[in-house]
């Protein structure tokens, strides 16, 4: 009996630690570095490099811990991920033991034609940030083990358009909504498809919750087929850039195009049975808590705010248990036949843009294919018997199979 309440003192004191360590600031020092996550072509056609700040407790031996990573706001137009708002969330939930980041990602519009097609320049510039946003996810996932990152705990979001990134790249996630955008995105000018041109292929970019302060999302029926997400949302009642509910979201003065707020993504999550929170910061304007905004004693108390709630909501959420969407399952991919003779049928039932490998034991890659489509044949009539390996890679994560060639 003795040894049993020790065992179970053992366990709660673990459990305390833990809560403690993700709750409290346990670190007093932070690290910082600056890092290449991948290149882009911007609006103008211009060769872009993309970099992440990332900060990270000192002296920390944990090996898997959650990460957040933040977007600044700006209106896709202009912003740093050196913006104070953002820098000051990545420090401060990195002293709580979180490995924390801030993303660049592509600004700019072609002002040129903004006055005649206003709507649909800036849902490109979404669009080119969101895929920036993939791909961050996606860098951060294949240095999941040198970052010490627990990939089953990634967060995404921002301040303002940050916000608006990373609510899009949750549910904005199928080609058939994307070509039903309203405004219409222009996908063929960008490059990509749902994947981007950027970053590490063959990583997941899907993320385990959303944190959208003062964002919005240009459509909340994007939300049905991504239940499991999280959202955390605080927005001012009287934000006169991106609305609390439904309404444009202006630039120049001019209504460019329609979003939803927290307070409607919220309703929405609830109705779908998410996880959501939403905080409403009564008659306060648009980003209350950055500086700048208000008076200092404002914008630090709104700050605070934030930056509590946030820390109650992911203490919690880090315990909830959810299906691992970057993991592809046995029932997701089929090789058939196996043994298989003049032909191998690889299927893939999830993923938008697939890469399939066929190596021998030795890891010497015989034939890749980057598809599309859900099914596709490898021609083996040249192989010599014996058994070969498949992997097939896409934003779900990595499946690998064998398979006997006769």
């Amino acid at each position: 009996m003795k040894k049993l309440f020790t065992l179970l003192l053992l366990v709660l004191v673990a459990f305390s630690m833990q809560a403690q360590r993700y709750r409290d600031k346990v670190f007093t020092t932070v690290t910082m570095d600056s890092v290449l996550y991948g290149n882009a072509i911007n609006w103008d056609n211009s060769a872009q490099e993309l970099k992440m700040n990332i900060f990270q407790p000192a002296g920390d031996t944990a090996s898997k811990r959650p990460l957040l990573v933040l977007a600044h706001g700006g209106s896709f137009i202009n912003g740093s991920r050196y913006n104070e708002d953002v820098a000051y969330l990545c420090r401060e939930f990195a002293k709580r033991g979180y490995v924390c980041v801030s993303i660049q990602y592509r600004l700019g519009i072609d002002l040129a034609k903004f006055f005649n097609e206003g709507g649909t320049q800036f849902a490109n510039a979404v669009w080119r940030g969101t895929l920036d946003g993939r791909a961050a996810v996606r860098f951060l996932r294949a240095h999941a083990d040198s970052l010490k990152i627990s990939t089953e705990h990634i967060y995404l979001g921002g301040v303002s358009a940050g916000g608006v990134l990373g609510l899009h790249q949750a549910f904005l996630d199928t080609e058939s909504e994307v070509n039903a955008s309203d405004p219409l995105i222009d996908m063929t000018a960008i490059g990509g498809g749902i994947e981007g041109l950027s970053g590490t292929p063959g990583q997941s970019w899907r993320v385990k919750g959303i944190i959208n302060l003062c964002g919005g999302v240009g459509n909340v029926n994007w939300m049905l087929n991504n239940k499991d997400i999280a959202i955390f949302n605080v927005h001012g009642t009287n934000d006169q850039t991106v609305p609390y509910k439904t309404a444009y979201f202006k630039a120049f003065g001019f209504d460019v195009a329609k979003l939803s707020g927290g307070f409607v993504i919220d309703s929405m999550a609830k109705t779908l049975g998410m996880k959501s929170y939403l905080y409403t910061f009564v008659n306060a304007p648009h980003v209350p808590f950055s500086p700048g905004i208000g008076t200092t004693q404002s914008s630090t108390a709104y700050m605070d705010t934030t930056e509590g709630l946030l820390r109650d909501f992911l203490t919690e959420d880090l315990g909830r248990k959810v299906g691992l969407p970057d993991v592809l399952s046995n029932a997701d991919v089929r090789l058939y036949p196996n043994p298989a003779k003049e032909q191998l049928v690889v299927q893939v039932d999830k993923g938008t843009k697939t890469v399939i490998e066929l190596m021998n034991l030795t890891s010497q890659c015989l034939q890749r294919v980057v598809t599309e489509k859900a099914i596709n044949r490898l021609n083996t009539e040249d192989l010599t018997t014996g058994i070969y390996i498949v992997t097939i890679s896409n934003e779900y994560g990595k499946a690998t199979r064998k398979v006997l060639i006769e």
